[in-house]
């Protein structure tokens, strides 16, 4: 009797190591019963004795109903929309989010700057800045026209702000490039930005739904995938199937998610992603929206009984039921201002003489709430970190000493800048290469070999995002520390120049050197 396996084992395990294993568990099961392991009890040291276990009193009411991102998340963005919205439409914390990482991600706008891969492209130095120059400008001609805007109501840097908030609003948001004519620039690209609502599936009424097509793939809540799990189809309505005042017949226009021609994308699908093979996104405040709106009440709360305490002065007692206060008006009959018989106009340090029977008890208006300051800094810190965004700043109260402070801004930059490199990638790139092969299609920017290699488009659509930088605590320290890593070569002036305010260095460089010489010349005109 051996312990080794067999060569059957052996063949087993080299096509399967599971049925080969399986195999050779067998057969020392009948050999060695002894051998064999006792599958009814559950290893010490094992999740099934801690966190899945089933035996557990502070676990075994814990029952998981589980499924994939579609039975989780897809099917239930509609409500989580509707919901977050209306949070948000209330202000407070759930307006307070949103509104904070859009000021800090996209803030007064996420200005390109153009970085072609000039060694690639077998360019000198002077030839690549001339050129990235040039499709800045062309660019700037571009995003700063509201032509650009399919609605034509804002500019390039207008619909960012609004893409991100609608995002972070609603979970996702969608940007359709169209080609529209018009007389102020020679660009015809458009962005038409699309509500999360206007995503659905056809013949539904708004609700998150999911559906199987003919070639075996799946719309789901709009979005069509095949077979092998791609996104190959986005479905937008004709409008909001929640829209009310507009009653316009509701249909539904399958636009593909690439041309089939170039390639390029028709629309854009701004979200972010929790798991893998999820369509749709979900708002900022999901996973809170419960306690929000739990706080809100409470503080809604609070907020009208101390306003009940305090409209409540004094009761007149009075013996009888007559009906009357028992008090005259202390103001004289032309200097009232009112003349029912509802308000009572008193005058300061007047004396008055009630009538037998009644009699002024008073009421202390205090509400005293000794736990409420407690209550509400406990919650507001829980949803902050559920946010992702530090209590000082989401509440904007700076209280606490510089290093905490900066500690605060630190780390809630960290996130801003994790948003914004996503937002770049997933709207801001993609519409600039797409307005850059019309620059160069028109003969507008020359770049040779745009449309024959990939390698070449990539090196000339390479551009730099420039933010809003993170704001500063101690100005003085700050700039020292700056002056510290270009000295070490840790940084350049040019990434100082961006984050500390967002500024272009070689127009500061430029601005610098015209007040120099101006200065100068002031100089030598006074003596």
């Amino acid at each position: 009797m051996s312990r080794e396996p067999t060569i059957r084992e052996r063949m087993l395990y080299l096509l399967s190591p599971r049925r080969g294993t399986d195999a050779y568990i067998r057969r020392m099961s009948k050999e060695l019963p002894e051998a064999a392991p006792d599958r009814t009890k559950t290893p010490k040291m094992s999740y099934g004795s801690h966190g899945a276990s089933q035996t557990l009193s502070s676990l075994i009411g814990w029952v998981i109903d589980g499924g994939d991102s579609e039975d989780n998340i897809d099917l239930y963005s509609s409500t989580l929309r509707q919901r977050a919205r209306d949070l948000y439409a209330g202000g407070g914390l759930a307006r307070s989010g949103p509104q904070t990482l859009t000021t800090s991600v996209v803030g007064w706008g996420i200005q390109p700057k153009p970085k072609l891969d000039g060694e690639f492209l077998g360019m000198s130095d002077d030839a690549r800045e001339e050129t990235e120059r040039t499709i800045l400008r062309e660019f700037r001609l571009w995003a700063e026209n509201t032509m650009c805007d399919a609605e034509r109501q804002q500019n390039f840097y207008g619909l960012q702000s609004l893409a991100f908030l609608s995002m972070l609003m609603s979970g996702d948001v969608f940007a359709l490039f169209g080609m529209k004519e018009n007389k102020r620039t020679p660009y015809q690209t458009t962005i038409r930005l699309l509500e999360a609502d206007r995503i659905s599936t056809p013949e539904t009424s708004g609700d998150s739904e999911s559906r199987e097509t003919d070639s075996g793939g799946r719309i789901i809540d709009g979005v069509e995938i095949d077979k092998d799990g791609e996104v190959i189809r986005y479905y937008i309505a004709s409008r909001s199937p929640l829209a009310r005042a507009n009653n316009s017949e509701l249909f539904w226009t399958p636009i593909d998610a690439f041309g089939k021609d170039t390639g390029y994308p028709n629309i854009l699908h701004v979200m972010t992603f929790e798991r893998p093979e999820q369509r749709r996104g979900i708002p900022f405040v999901s996973a809170e929206i419960e306690g929000v709106k739990q706080f809100t009440r409470y503080m809604n709360s609070e907020l009208a009984a101390n306003v009940v305490s305090s409209m409540l002065t004094a009761f007149i007692v009075s013996d009888s039921d007559d009906g009357k206060f028992g008090l005259e008006d202390a103001v004289d009959e032309e200097d009232k201002v009112t003349d029912d018989d509802i308000h009572l106009e008193l005058a300061p340090g007047a004396v008055y003489n009630l009538p037998k029977g009644k009699k002024i008890e008073t009421v202390n208006p205090l509400r005293s709430n000794t736990q409420f300051e407690s209550f509400v800094n406990t919650s507001i810190t829980i949803l902050a970190s559920s946010m992702g965004i530090p209590k000082e700043v989401l509440t904007k109260k700076y209280e606490s000493n510089y290093t905490a402070a900066r500690a605060a801004l630190l780390d809630f930059w960290r996130t801003v800048r994790v948003y914004r490199t996503k937002f770049n990638a997933s709207f801001n790139q993609p519409i600039y290469e797409q307005w850059l092969s019309e620059a160069v299609a028109s003969g507008r920017i020359n770049a040779p070999g745009f449309f024959d290699d990939p390698a070449i488009r990539q090196a000339w659509c390479g551009c730099l995002w420039m933010g809003a930088s993170m704001g500063h605590v101690d100005p003085l320290k700050e700039a020292n520390a700056a002056e510290r890593r270009i000295a070490n070569n840790i940084t350049t002036q040019e990434q100082e120049a961006s984050e500390y305010n967002g500024n272009n260095w070689d127009e500061n460089i430029k601005q610098r050197k015209k007040e120099i010489k101006e200065t100068q010349q002031m100089g030598r005109e006074e003596e």
